[in-house]
């Protein structure tokens, strides 16, 4: 169903911020947390859903194995008249999952993945050695809410 142009109330973005925090909360206890039957929890959140409002639920799952287990977004400033080329370069690489042009300090914002921390450092490491490299800023992603 598409969605509607009814903005959540006060008690709508409470329900909202608390399945964000804990998809699996029942009824009951969403009830109890904003003061409302189990009742009218179920139709309000039943309304967010035919709305558009909420989207799903789901599972944030990372195994220690898993290709993208260590995440990290990385700021890069550039000196090169071929950005493009530098791009493609940078999409080649494996675990390179976003990347960005942006306004502000940095050309690039760039997301990299890699299984293991040591993989991780060596992929920055790679990108820090390019010529075309001026600088990077690297924010290791320590916990990921969506």
């Amino acid at each position: 169903m598409p969605p509607t142009d009814r903005q959540p109330d006060d008690l709508d973005r409470r329900l909202l911020a608390l399945l964000q925090d804990d998809a699996r909360a029942t009824m009951a206890d969403l009830g109890r947390a904003v003061g409302l039957s189990r009742t009218a929890v179920l139709a309000r959140v039943q309304r967010l859903e035919r709305d558009g409002v909420l989207r799903g639920y789901h599972a944030d799952v990372v195994l220690p194995d898993d290709a993208a287990a260590h995440r990290a977004r990385v700021g890069v400033v550039v000196r090169t008249t071929d950005v493009a080329a530098y791009v493609a370069r940078l999409a080649e690489l494996p675990g390179c999952a976003e990347i960005e042009a942006v306004t502000g300090e940095y050309d690039l914002v760039v997301l990299l993945t890699a299984p293991t921390a040591g993989q991780l450092d060596a992929l920055l490491d790679r990108v820090h050695g390019w010529r075309e490299t001026v600088r990077t800023t690297t924010w290791v992603v320590l916990r990921r809410y969506r």
